[in-house]
């Protein structure tokens, strides 16, 4: 549990123009975006959070087809980052990269809730003659799914370990019956775990070899009244049995030739 003093709401209502602060919940790598769960923690007031972890893995190297016919990744390997601005490859990750280089092509800047990204890699940070530009462009900016047009597209994949966290908010009147060394005009936050486990979905492909060769040969059971075991019998067989014809003549094609050989040498040694 966390107390927030006046202080504290004096500086986040600068911020954001309210009386409360806000509270965002998501993983620690993922960068804090429009896609992030949000919670606005008011005066005289606890929030009450509680936190359900899910674990999705899906193995890496798998495919599929998207609405273009276009075979694509299902999910990016952790060692397969692919964005400019983030050393960690994640969904959320992926949808603020694209957000950033729209602000750059399309502006020029990036404003100051990506200031660590524009000292790190000397972008210009946007300032009050630009922001003209960020509303006049702000359905081009705000990416949060894919897009795909003449000027930009952007195309996201989940990766193949994910783990989100699905939140169940509390927000209860602060009294000091509950919190007796609690102050007016102060707040307080809880976060906790929902329960001491938590699910892991398992992604597994629809098809793979063995599965394609049982299908193949229920389908031969099925028209030709035969098991594909019992095909590739056949087929070995004739094998087998094209293999000693061919030993055979072989055979017997250097059998005539021996004797042709001693019988010329038996009609030298006659003369």
């Amino acid at each position: 549990m966390f107390m927030i003093t006046q202080d504290d709401m004096r500086n986040s209502t600068r911020i954001v123009n309210s009386n409360g602060m806000m509270v965002l919940i998501h993983h620690r790598m993922d960068y804090p975006g429009l896609n992030t769960n949000m919670y606005t923690l008011q005066v005289n007031h606890e929030l009450e959070i509680a936190i359900k972890p899910e674990l999705i893995q899906k193995p890496a190297g798998l495919q599929h087809r998207n609405k273009e016919k276009q075979l694509v990744p299902v999910c990016i390997a952790e060692d397969q980052n692919t964005l400019e601005y983030f050393s960690v490859y994640r969904y959320s990750n992926c949808y603020a990269n694209c957000r950033i280089k729209a602000m750059i092509r399309l502006c020029g800047c990036l404003p100051f809730i990506y200031d660590n990204i524009a000292e790190s890699y000397n972008i210009s940070r946007c300032e009050i003659e630009h922001l003209s530009c960020i509303q006049r462009n702000a359905k081009l900016i705000g990416i949060v799914k894919d897009i795909q047009n003449e000027n930009f597209s952007c195309s996201c994949r989940t990766p193949c370990e994910n783990m989100n966290y699905d939140n169940s908010p509390n927000l209860i009147s602060l009294t000091k019956a509950s919190l007796p060394n609690t102050t007016d005009k102060s707040a307080a936050i809880k976060v906790y775990m929902y329960s001491q486990t938590f699910q892991i979905l398992l992604t597994l492909s629809a098809a793979d070899e063995t599965y394609l060769l049982a299908s193949v040969g229920g389908i031969f059971s099925l028209f030709l009244g035969c098991s594909f075991l019992s095909v590739v019998e056949i087929v070995y067989f004739v094998y087998l049995y094209c293999r000693a014809i061919f030993a055979r003549k072989r055979h017997e094609i250097q059998t005539d030739d021996t004797t042709n050989e001693i019988f010329v040498n038996g009609r030298r040694r006659v003369y």
